[in-house]
């Protein structure tokens, strides 16, 4: 087989890694799961565990991905995630779940970024980079319909035994370390190892988000706006979810809908690209987030769960726009780097605020943090529109 044929390869490959690898049969359950040890305060906690070993090991990851080899990290990060989860799902205290959610995050982190720079560089190699939007369109949808499918079962694995749908996930994920012998390196320029090279590779991961004013500017904003989108995705979702009054087995059935709607939304990122550019895309879709975290509360049960739902799918419009944004932006030996300092700067305002956003969720009530933080967003939204249209003109991202 010819080298343009396995790095075409690669893409179907990753499809089929994003299906193992998102067999989230927990996703609905997992509130359930964490307050069987402990309150909000200490899911609060264990976020932060989760959040500081990516803080800690998104740019040393990202690093060793684009200096050894994005297929042999992908492979590592696969093994660590189906012992990670094994563990969560065999944990009988507080401090064995936290050692298997520090064990899957770890492998987590190693994909950070590396899945999108390995498919970045697969097609630009065969000077097919215009179908990046096309393609993380195509696996944002994958990822939600794997999710969507395996929802209803995990809601009744859990009742059969609560740790089963972690532990159905780790096998999953067993298939994929397999699955990842076959991906092919994409041929981009290389360098040797060394502690020097390592230390420019994570260097230069931030110099490609702030290289010129434009770019700066627009890494700002995206980075900004990310903290606050990313706390959904993390938790505000699910808890809300489970704030609402589902059983562990009708949240089964919730999450379906919800990843069968984002499935849906997430093929709509090239479109909404070209009505707005990759940047105000971004903008656009925070703002609709922001107003789907303030007007929950508002609502009945099945109003406001509806309202949940189309937010989940207008977040993978969100990640897709914004990751599309940054690959255009960036070198390509120093993508994956880049990617995972985007997501490092992005995730640390949770890492320091889970845990007290934990405790005000115990004392006040989930809906009314996530109100806050959602006009917060709001505004933010409003005020970087108005400087993107005054300040730099053009959407960058159309140049």
């Amino acid at each position: 087989m010819t080298e343009s044929l396995l790095l075409k390869r690669n893409i179907w490959l990753v499809y089929t890694l994003t299906a193992l690898t998102n067999a989230w049969f927990w996703v609905a359950i997992w509130v359930f799961y964490y307050l069987r040890f402990t309150d909000y305060a200490g899911i609060g906690f264990l976020e932060s565990v989760m959040i500081i070993t990516y803080v800690f090991g998104e740019i040393p990851t990202g690093a060793v991905a684009d200096l050894l080899g994005k297929k042999y990290t992908m492979t590592v990060s696969y093994l660590l995630q189906a012992i990670g989860f094994a563990l969560i799902g065999l944990a009988g205290s507080m401090t064995a779940l936290s050692v298997g959610v520090i064990t899957a995050s770890l492998g987590g982190v190693l994909a950070s970024g590396t899945v999108d720079a390995l498919i970045y560089d697969s097609l630009l190699y065969l000077k097919e980079e215009n179908r990046f939007e096309k393609v993380i369109g195509n696996i944002a949808t994958i990822r939600m319909t794997a999710l969507a499918a395996v929802s209803i079962v995990g809601g009744y694995l859990y009742e059969i035994m609560p740790g089963l749908p972690f532990l159905a996930l780790s096998g999953f994920i067993g298939c994929a370390v397999v699955v990842s012998l076959f991906l092919k390196e994409p041929p981009i320029d290389s360098v040797v190892f060394s502690l020097r090279n390592y230390l420019h590779q994570t260097k230069k991961g931030f110099h490609e988000l702030f290289k010129t004013p434009v770019i700066k500017r627009q890494s700002i904003i995206l980075i900004v706006l990310s903290m606050i989108v990313g706390m959904n995705g993390h938790v505000f979702i699910d808890t809300q979810l489970y704030n609402q009054g589902w059983s562990a087995s009708q949240l089964g059935y919730v999450a379906t809908i919800m990843f069968t709607i984002a499935a849906v939304l997430s093929q709509l990122t090239p479109v909404v690209t070209r009505v707005f550019g990759r940047f105000r895309a971004s903008i656009v879709t925070a703002f609709l987030i922001a107003l789907s975290m303030i007007t929950v509360p508002l609502f009945g049960m099945v109003l406001a769960t509806f309202t949940i739902l189309i937010r989940d799918g207008i977040l993978q419009i969100f990640g897709n726009t914004a990751s599309a944004t940054i690959n255009a932006a960036t070198e390509s030996k120093y993508r994956a780097t880049t990617l995972s300092t985007y997501s490092m700067l992005s995730n640390i305002p949770y890492v320091l605020l889970a845990y007290f956003l934990g405790r005000m969720m115990d004392l006040w009530s989930v809906d009314g943090v996530v109100l806050i933080l959602g006009i917060i967003l709001g505004g933010a939204a409003i005020i970087f529109a108005y400087t993107l249209r005054n300040n730099l003109g053009k959407d960058p991202s159309h140049t």
